[in-house]
This record gives structure tokens, sequence and C-alpha cells, in this order.
């Protein structure tokens, strides 16, 4: 079962896209959780930790109950069981950066988030697994993160730039428009957003495919629909970010959008 909603609170909607709750009794296996170009903040409601991710460390990092997983670029694969019952915060591009300053050294990787909020963050997971529904954990998580909004006052020229961007514009018409340099604006970027205005349009080019790569989609359609510059082009991304082809991913029955179950592929 996924209870998902828009935070109530208005500004809270500038920099949270979902509030979502799930409880699954039958999560098994494992799945790929597909690269995004957002941050999220996840709890686990059960006693089955969440693994945490580095590639950079040298040893593997322990597994924690409340983790912030950065902005990714690359699949990865995961165990479905903490599906029994997690809640969680899936963050606008730059959003997170209300929370939690900067977002630049958490791509591609899976923190603690004890270690942002400290005591706070076993706090607050414990309130969330003795709520004894979604709407409650719901509720409780958006008090939560909007006692510690923080919102950077330039953040808001950040999203006018990524809507431009979203819309067509170049890089130097976009920052025209914004009246800033280029270097100034990629510097911004890459510390809200985690990865460079180019890489992360890429992602999110790549998502829309993915979205869109269901068992009866034709592949011409799918690129054409996304913007790629040919079917070709698609396939390449698609390899390049799922390490899978598009007509493998087409065949693969997806819940929830991002995650591919690893018995279907």
């Amino acid at each position: 079962m996924l209870t998902s909603r828009r935070p109530k609170y208005a500004p809270l909607r500038r920099v949270v896209e979902r509030l979502w709750c799930v409880t699954d009794s039958g999560a098994l296996g494992y799945e790929t959780l597909l690269p995004s170009g957002k941050a999220q903040i996840i709890f686990s409601l059960s006693d089955l930790a969440l693994a945490t991710h580095d590639p950079w460390a040298d040893a593997p990092p322990p597994p924690s109950l409340q983790v912030l997983q950065g902005p990714s670029s690359r699949p990865r694969r995961i165990t479905r069981e903490p599906q029994v019952a997690l809640c969680g915060a899936s963050f606008h591009a730059g959003g997170a950066a209300a929370l939690f300053s900067r977002i630049d050294k958490t791509a591609d990787r899976v923190i603690a988030l004890s270690r942002f909020w400290g005591a706070d963050a076993a706090w607050l997971g414990q309130g969330l697994r003795q709520r004894d529904n979604h709407s409650a954990r719901l509720d409780l998580l958006e008090n939560e993160v909007t006692r510690r909004l923080n919102i950077p006052p330039d953040l808001a020229l950040l999203r006018r730039g990524l809507r431009l961007l979203k819309s067509g514009a170049s890089m130097s018409e976009t920052c025209a428009e914004l009246d800033c340099s280029p270097y100034v604006f990629r510097t911004l970027f890459r510390r809200y957003v985690g990865f460079t205005p180019k890489h992360y349009l890429r992602i999110e080019r790549f998502r829309q495919a993915a979205r869109n790569l269901s068992p009866k989609a034709a592949l011409a359609d799918v690129a054409f629909d996304a913007q790629f510059a040919d079917q070709p082009h698609m396939t390449r991304e698609v390899e390049h970010f799922a390490k899978m082809t598009p007509g493998r991913l087409r065949a693969c029955p997806r819940m929830h959008p991002g995650h591919v179950p690893e018995d279907q592929t």
C-alpha cells in the first residue's frame, strides 16, 4: 500500500515534491533503483535498516534506519525488504538545500541522516513508527520538515533557471534572463542540485523516457517524446544510466517509478 501526497504547507511545496508512506508485507528480493536528479529522506519503520552507500569510502558505511539519499547518476541494486514499512519525503531538484544547506557532497551517496540531524533523526523515526496509519505519519513528517525549513534566498534564482532550461532555453539565454554569469549559475546549480545543469537535464530526459517505456510503447515514439535526437541516441542514454537496453527496461513491469524488480529483468 502506497500513500503519497503533496505538502499541505505552501512554502514546503516549493522544496518538497511528495510526502509518501509505503507498507508491503510481501516485500522480498532485490530491485534496481534507477538514477534520479532529486534527493530524498527515507525512514525505515521496521527493524530493517537501510543500506547506506558511498562509492568513495574505504569501507562500506554501516546501515541506518534513517537516511538521506542524494541525487544519483548511477543505478543501484537494493533489497526490497525494508519496504515492509517506509516513510519519506522526495524533494524537487535543489529543494533539499532548504534542509541541508548544500547537496553537492551527497550525489551518488546514501548517508545516515544522523550525520546531519544528530539524535533528532532517530527521534523522528521513533515518532513515525508510533503512528498507526499513513496519514498520521505524513502529518508528523511534514511538521518536522517544516520546522527545519530554511530556504536559501538564491534558491528562487535556481528554480527560475531550471524552468528556463527545461523550456529549451540555452545556458547563455538562461543566464541573460537571470542576469548572472554562467560560472555563477553553474556553481549555484551544482551546490543545490548536485550535478551540472547539463548532467541533470540528461538524467531528467532519461527519467522521462524510462517512465514512458511500457510494454506497448514504440521505442521511436518514446525517443521522440523525450526529445532525443533519434532512437539510437535514446538507446545510448538508457544503457548509460540504467545499464540495460530500452527493450529490456520496457519489458519490466514497475509498481513504482524508477524501481525495476530484479526478478523481472
